[in-house]
């Protein structure tokens, strides 16, 4: 039965009665605002009856299984161009990448099976006037055979896309075999959505692309122009985008004085990881045990390794030692967040808390936002607080030893003991395929007169006696830590 037929017609699709017998709309469950929105704006183009199809969050069980299973493409190297540094905006699949890929899977399994012409869109769509009159002049174009869009045939046909130059009320109706990443408008038959299952391996790109790009041809599919429509996400900002946050929403949140929205859309962006970073080598430790010295020893050896900053190849930074949304202290992009990192070595710098722990008391006193990072991790990864410590010392302890058994846990490659070992990291790096030399390796500390704000402050005594009054958890803290690494125990802090 040729597709548009009487018989073939469903009620409640509106303009697109004749061409699809089905109307699917991808969103999420709690997109509220979305699905408060939609409905009316479908009436406006006699849409009555479509179905709300549940897409997946990250934590869906079919997302987790796709990333379970060793069915996603990890970074390096860059999804849409295959090099491992790139200038790509997005080079990474993250989370929400996967689950709209899986949710794309879900609605090509259900059209699969239905049997119908669907038509597919997202739940930020926005028809623009000009829709009737498209849809009709494709309608005809259906009836009379010059497009094939029956059930049996394999058929894509893209309808709306980011709004660009090609949505124009003046553009005359064309049929093109050009690719647009049309998700935000799509119709499918039955017979390209078993071609979409059939191609589908493991999520090597997103949905767009990989329908849009890689399965469709000029065999199986058609572009509508002009585009009858775009999504409000990308378009101007008036709904959130659930992917990537978008620069056009600040803008909308700005000129409605939707301050409070503003405030935490900005963090978002900040936040937001869409870019990674590749880099061989990454250096971490506790502040004031050697992140700076160890920078400025390889680089010394031939590498270029920036202390909080970044480098050819690497990065040395306290706070890389853990996954947070954004670090107090980010000299350019790559240093804001260890999670747009990918790196392949990872050294631990320690150092004799004899020396350490009073150099950390005056970071601790000094550099409240030091502390405070430090604190919440420590606290998010052990269940320790350091408030719940009795002194300055004991604060200073737990927090050496606390960050070491972080970084511990992650296995680093190899740990340099600042006061012991340059000469044998530049022998590991050299082993592992590093072009290092040892000239000139004759460093003096770095950074050791640290100023805070400023002004320079002396570090706190520590004597004999001050270790035996430590208590018992920092003690045994202390204990492990210089075991492990090989130090002296403070005098006093051995029973």
């Amino acid at each position: 039965m040729r597709a548009g037929s009487q018989s073939d017609i469903a009620e409640g699709l509106g303009a697109f009665e004749g061409i699809v017998t089905k109307v699917i709309v991808l969103s999420l469950p709690d997109a509220t605002e979305r699905r408060e929105r939609l409905p009316q704006h479908l009436a406006e183009f006699g849409i009555s009856a479509f179905e709300w199809h549940d897409a997946f969050s990250p934590d869906h069980p079919k997302v987790q299984a796709l990333q379970e299973q060793g069915l996603v493409a990890s970074f390096p190297p860059c999804f849409r161009c295959g090099q491992k540094c790139c200038d790509c905006e997005n080079n990474v699949l993250i989370p929400s990448q996967v689950a709209n890929f899986a949710s794309h899977l879900d609605i090509w399994e259900s059209i699969s099976q239905s049997g119908q012409r669907t038509l597919v869109i997202e739940d930020d769509v926005f028809f623009h006037p000009w829709t009737n009159r498209v849809v009709h002049r494709l309608r005809k174009k259906i009836q009379n055979g010059s497009i094939a869009f029956d059930a049996q045939t394999s058929m894509l046909l893209r309808m709306g896309w980011a709004k660009s130059r090609d949505h124009s009320a003046f553009r005359l109706f064309r049929v093109k075999h050009k690719d647009r990443l049309s998700n935000p408008c799509y119709a499918l038959t039955p017979a390209f959505a078993r071609l979409l299952l059939d191609r589908f391996t493991r999520v090597e790109t997103t949905s767009d692309i990989f329908m849009h790009k890689q399965v469709a041809d000029e065999s199986n599919s058609w572009t509508v122009f002009p585009p009858i429509a775009s999504e409000l996400s990308w378009s101007d900002g008036s709904v959130d985008s659930q992917i990537h946050p978008k620069k056009n929403r600040l803008a909308f949140l700005a000129a409605h004085n939707r301050v409070d929205e503003h405030t935490e859309h900005e963090q978002r962006l900040r936040r937001h990881v869409q870019r990674m970073f590749s880099r061989p080598i990454l250096c971490v430790g506790h502040p004031r045990t050697g992140t700076g010295y160890v920078a400025e020893l390889c680089t010394k050896s031939g590498l270029d390794i920036g202390h909080e900053t970044d480098g050819a190849d690497g990065i040395s930074s306290w706070m890389f030692a853990v996954d947070a949304d954004e670090n107090p202290w980010a000299l350019d992009p790559i240093a804001r967040t260890r999670r747009a990192l990918h790196w392949r070595i990872l050294i631990q710098t320690v150092r004799d808390p004899a020396t350490a722990i009073p150099s950390i008391m005056r970071e601790n006193e000094h550099a409240p936002a030091s502390y405070s990072f430090r604190r919440d991790h420590i606290k998010s990864e052990t269940g320790i607080d350091l408030d719940d410590f009795n002194t300055e010392a004991e604060r200073a302890i737990a927090s050496l030893c606390l960050w070491a058994q972080i970084i511990r846990e992650q296995k680093p490659d190899f740990v340099f003991r600042i006061e012991h070992d340059s000469e044998a990291l530049i022998d590991f790096l050299h082993d592992t395929g590093f072009d290092v030399h040892k000239e000139k390796l004759d460093l003096e500390p770095v950074n050791a007169e640290k100023l805070y704000k400023g002004v320079h402050y002396e570090k706190p005594k520590v004597a004999d006696t001050d270790w035996g009054k430590i208590g018992p958890v920092p003690k045994k803290l202390l204990q492990e830590y210089c075991t492990l690494y090989g130090y002296t125990i403070p005098a006093g802090a051995t029973k």
